[in-house]
């Protein structure tokens, strides 16, 4: 639709009649508003509508549409034009005013430095020219005809355009100094005066600050420049980065001596270094030459007097008291440099006496500390306290006497004025602060002597900490020795410890270090353990044998040394660190069948088991978790069968106990099967039918047990619960549960029904042990193993909460080393190599027209529903309500709102994507939450010729097996599923592209779709998009998913984002716009 053609006449009192021609697809039609106000009391239209009663049709709308755009661009504001914008105005027209000029302005213009170095000072001066040069005489106005591009004359046939591009490549940094040293002159004389605009002075030249020098020095090094100093006399420099090295000379001078450098000498500072100019050279100096030399050449030019037949040197005189403590504090340095040049003078009679220093320190109880310090210079001795006279001729170390007196008056602030000493008396504290960071100090600048009293006022290094383990009976047996350190001070000093104290005061009057050594790893160890008062006391505790691992850990990183460890403890700790690798003889019947990884996991839940351990089995979906359980039952059973044969009762029970699987409904023929196919001797029974057919199966199993009952019993979550009165009383070899993640709620009467369960070893199946929370982890190892993860509130405290809310990286590390060895995750990326590559891409779609408006009113509507507290009170299904319909309004306005004949721009973008698709023969899987979205696409594909299957929840079984089959061979291009009908159970791998319609809260969910094409058997490359309306809910869910997702890839898999579980913030954020 397209408006050709459109008029305004304004008539009495304001009413404005509109008038166009319109062009609709291959017509063009007549249409008129009349407006009053802001309201059209009046329409017609020549299109069939147009005379109905059924309202104004699309042309009137969108007449009216561009009438009220253009009213708004009449009275919209002029836009002012930004200085930056005029300047490159300025700059590109001068560029082409200069290309137009004769030809001798086309060779570029050269811009040179020239300095006044004076004394401690530099001025920059400017010379411009091509082939000769010439001074710019006001550097002010030289800067403000650059920035405004005016032509500058200077002499006959100089003149141009002042525009950076006129300036030399190699000129232009200098020209940037210069502008800003000018602009800066410019900006303080403005304000000095109070008044922008006021004539400039005239400035030739202009000093340059210290980071300034530097900056020039960088632009010249390596270069000459042309320089003047103060007597006028102009010489040409190389500017270079070393020292110089001329001489200083010392010469004896009557009883002093005298100190000359040359007087061609100038230095001035910079930000960085020292620069020495000699009239030749131009030097940046090192930071050893600037600490040395940079305050004695700036007095040596300001106070020296020239001496010499030319007066080519500069001097000054040193008398004889003060010659010791000028060579200890000067010439050594410049010594040192090897510049300094002396002749007939004899400095080891001037060196100093070196200062020494001795720290008494003794004590009359273990609650003091006294201190007498003395200073000596030679056979001078004094008291640093004391207010002595020292004679004047010493040449005293006043540096190191001042850090010696800092160093004393830090840890002493009590002086005795009869002892003459410091005391520290009564302050633990104080006390301990000297004696573990003091001494080292004062041993680093002088002798320390220590009283007998004061010798046994030890700080001692923190405990060592080493334990014994030994397996027994299933338990580990554990010893605890802390050398030094008796069981019962042991306790207090763990008190200590824990309240954060620096040190603990022992019996003795001994200090104790409480940081570092074995204290972290004994109070993790007895907090972790739960250990006993009296099994601290006693050293000794009976714990459980899974945690090995733990104990193993923490010998293993140094944190606790092993003094003993029997030969049973070491073998388990051994086999479950090798559970992946060691070898267990895989049943024959499945030789063939199981992949090597497969292989891997059947060993690892063999090894656990041995130990009467559990674990949880966290392949990625599609990678055979039910096979590696079949290989894990069929091998024992086997193995009990070969036994009895071979008549070994020695070797475990006689008749095998059975195994229990529990599973979802829709599951467990699903597991006969899997049974019937790959290990058909193994005797099954599916508990199934009525309460009373359920309770005849199990009673019938009791009976047969004994001779030939099933030894793999599958049943549901939802019977179990019902039947749980059956079981208990019963003990099974394994029980294993499928979907594990249906527990995650421990306070669910299935959590508890699968808890209350008696066997030998439990193992949980589940992609997705973490889905949201990591309350979920807990109550899985609650099912596997009671106790391991201790109890919720312990759990919630020690991991969750520091790692949820706090992001304590301890705390993860903690839980995902206690966890880790009860875990097997493997990736298809990782295992299946001869899948093809899968990529993810997200393409955007923006809202534009009435679904904008309409997305923009529902919005603001849930966001002051949620700032007046819906979130908290009764109101959240009002708010569930309408963050649906938000959702909706992304995917199609049409979903939830009856007359919305506008256009959906996500629908547009799928659709057009469809088609490439389509038509390059790709075959599509495409998902989305909503059925009747999907009911919309299909039409819309319909529209373009392209057909599909449909996918639905209320799809028959029969159908649905159908239409899978139909999609692998036929030439339908499109399967478009309900990602609950379809997210799981189908094998979808004729499919190479897979298309999210809309965002699932649940990303698992979403994956488990992805993974009906990418899978075992997929050949091809798999692209998987996602498509998100841009600005709005669904694109801040993606980075409120990416945060919740973090946690539970950390841990241990993929997650969900629950609604449930979100703040007030984190649902407002989902309104938020991105930049």
């Amino acid at each position: 639709m397209k408006i050709i053609k459109m008029s305004v006449d304004t008539f009495w009192k304001g009413e404005v009649r509109v008038q166009g021609q319109i062009e609709d697809e291959t017509k063009v039609y007549q249409t008129r508003i009349f407006i009053k106000g802001s309201q059209i009391y009046d329409y017609s239209c020549s299109c069939a509508e147009g005379n109905s009663f059924r309202g104004p049709c699309v042309h009137v709308k969108a007449l009216q549409e561009a009438f009220a755009r253009q009213q708004k661009a009449e009275h919209t504001p002029p836009v002012s034009t930004s200085p930056e914008i005029r300047m490159m105005i300025r700059e590109y027209t001068n560029r082409e005013v200069a290309r137009i000029l004769g030809e001798e302005e086309r060779e570029p213009v050269y811009l040179h430095p020239y300095l006044q170095i004076r004394r401690g000072e530099v001025l920059l001066e400017a010379r411009i020219g091509r082939e000769k040069r010439y001074i710019v005489k006001n550097l002010l106005e030289f800067a403000q005809a650059v920035h405004s591009g005016k032509r500058v004359e200077y002499g006959k046939g100089m003149a141009f355009e002042h525009v950076p591009s006129a300036f030399a490549p190699e000129s232009r940094p200098f020209l940037d100094l210069l502008l800003e040293e000018a602009d800066a002159y410019i900006r303080h004389y403005e304000e000095m005066r109070g008044h922008a605009g006021l004539p400039l002075p005239v400035m030739r030249a202009l000093t340059l600050g210290s980071a300034a020098r530097d900056r020039l020095f960088d632009l010249l090094e390596g270069k000459e420049v042309q320089t003047e100093d103060e007597k006028g006399a102009e010489r040409v420099c190389r500017v270079e980065r070393k020292d110089p090295r001329f001489p200083v000379e010392v010469e004896a001078r009557g009883d002093g001596i005298a100190v000359t450098v040359p007087s061609a000498l100038t230095s001035f500072r910079g930000e960085q270094r020292l620069y020495v100019a000699d009239g030749l050279h131009l030097f940046g100096c090192s930071e050893l030459y600037t600490e040395t030399m940079g305050v004695f050449l700036e007095q040596m030019e300001q106070g020296g007097r020239e001496c010499g037949s030319r007066k080519e040197k500069r001097e000054l005189l040193v008398g004889s008291r003060d010659i010791p403590l000028f060579y200890a504090r000067v010439l050594e340095g410049m010594e040192a440099l090897g510049i300094l040049q002396s002749t007939e003078i004899d400095w080891e009679k001037y060196r100093p006496e070196a200062l020494k220093a001795r720290f008494e320190f003794d004590s009359d109880s273990p609650d003091e500390l006294r201190l007498r310090p003395t200073l000596s210079y030679g056979d001078f001795t004094f008291s640093p306290l004391a207010d002595e006279h020292v004679p004047r001729e010493i040449c005293r170390d006043v540096p190191a006497e001042f850090y010696i007196s800092r160093l004393i008056t830090r840890y002493f602030s009590y002086w005795e004025d009869e002892s003459g000493e410091l005391v520290i008396r009564g302050d633990e504290e104080a006390l301990y602060q000297v004696l573990s960071e003091g001494m080292p100090q004062f041993q680093e600048v002088g002798e320390v002597w220590l009283s007998e009293s004061v010798r046994h006022l030890r700080v001692l290094p923190p405990p060592e900490v080493s334990m014994g383990v030994s397996l027994g009976g299933g338990w580990l047996d554990l010893k605890i020795e802390t050398a030094g350190i008796d069981p019962a001070e042991l306790l207090q000093v763990l008190s200590e410890y824990r309240q954060k104290k620096k040190y603990y005061r022992m019996k003795n009057g001994e200090f104790l270090q409480l940081s570092g050594g074995g204290l972290q790893a004994l109070d993790s160890l007895t907090a972790d353990l739960g250990l006993t008062k009296s099994e601290f006391q006693a050293g000794e505790a009976k714990i459980p044998a899974y945690r090995a691992f733990y104990l193993d850990s923490l010998s293993g990183d140094g944190r606790m040394k092993l003094f003993q460890r029997d030969e049973a403890y070491g073998m388990m700790v051994r086999d479950l660190k090798t559970a992946q690798s060691v070898s267990y003889a895989v049943p024959a019947v499945l030789e063939k069948t199981l992949r090597e990884y497969q292989k891997i996991g059947y060993t690892w839940m063999r090894t656990l088991a041995r130990y009467h351990f559990g674990g949880i089995l966290a392949d990625d979906m599609g990678l055979g978790k039910t096979l590696q359980v079949i290989a894990l039952l069929t091998a024992f059973y086997q193995e009990k069968t070969e036994q009895k044969a071979a008549g070994n009762e020695g070797s475990g029970s006689e008749l095998p106990l059975p195994s229990l699987i529990v599973c979802p409904a829709s599951l467990v023929y699903n597991w006969g099967q899997e049974f019937a196919r790959f290990s058909p001797e193994i005797r099954v029974l599916l508990i199934a039918g009525t309460a009373k057919e359920r309770q005849e199966q199990l009673e019938e199993q009791m009976r047969m047990e004994a001779s030939e009952g099933a030894q793999v019993i599958i049943t549901s979550y939802d019977l179990l619960k019902r039947d749980r009165a059956a079981y208990l009383g019963r003990t099974f070899e394994y029980e294993i549960i499928d979907e594990a993640q249906v527990i995650k709620n421990a306070k669910t009467q299935g959590a508890k029904a699968v808890k209350e369960i008696s066997a030998n070893a439990r193992f949980a199946l589940t992609g997705t042990p973490v889905e949201n929370r990591l309350s979920e982890l807990w109550s899985i190892f609650d099912f596997l193993m009671p106790g391991f993860l201790y109890s919720y509130r312990k759990f919630r405290e020690r991991y969750e909460l520091p790692i949820v809310k706090n992001q304590d990286p301890e705390a993860l590390t903690a839980l995902r080393r206690m966890t880790g060895p009860f875990v097997l995750r493997r990736l298809k990326k990782d295992v299946l190599r001869e899948l093809p590559g899968k990529e993810e891409r997200i393409v955007y779609s923006a809202a534009s027209g009435r679904q904008q408006k309409l997305y923009t009113a529902s919005a603001l509507k849930l966001k002051e529903a949620l700032a007046g507290g819906a979130w908290s009170g009764n109101g959240k299904l009002e708010v569930l309500s309408q963050l649906m319909r938000l959702r909706q309004i992304c995917c199609d306005p049409a979903l939830c709102f009856e007359d919305y004949t506008g256009e959906s721009a996500k629908l547009e973008t799928c659709v057009s994507l469809i088609a490439s698709a389509s038509a390059a023969g790709h075959k599509i899987l495409l998902f989305s939450q909503f059925a009747s979205m999907l009911e919309r696409i299909r039409e819309r594909l319909l529209q373009e010729g392209i057909s599909s299957h449909l996918l639905v929840g209320a799809t028959p079984k029969e159908e649905r097996s159908r239409m899978v089959q139909a999609f692998a061979s036929d030439e339908v291009p499109v399967f478009l599923i309900s990602l609950k009908a379809g997210g799981t159970g189908l094998n979808l791998t004729a499919a190479d592209i897979v298309i999210h319609y809309d965002p699932w809260w649940n990303v698992a969910a979403q994956n488990q779709a992805t993974d009906r094409a990418y899978r075992i058997g997929q050949e091809k490359p798999v692209t998987v998009y996602k498509l998100i309306l841009k600005d709005t809910i669904e694109e801040n869910l993606l980075k409120l998913q990416n945060a919740k997702l973090a946690l539970a890839a950390q841990v241990v898999s993929e997650g969900m984002v629950s609604l449930g579980d979100l703040s007030q913030n984190e649902l407002m954020e989902l309104f938020e716009q991105n930049p």
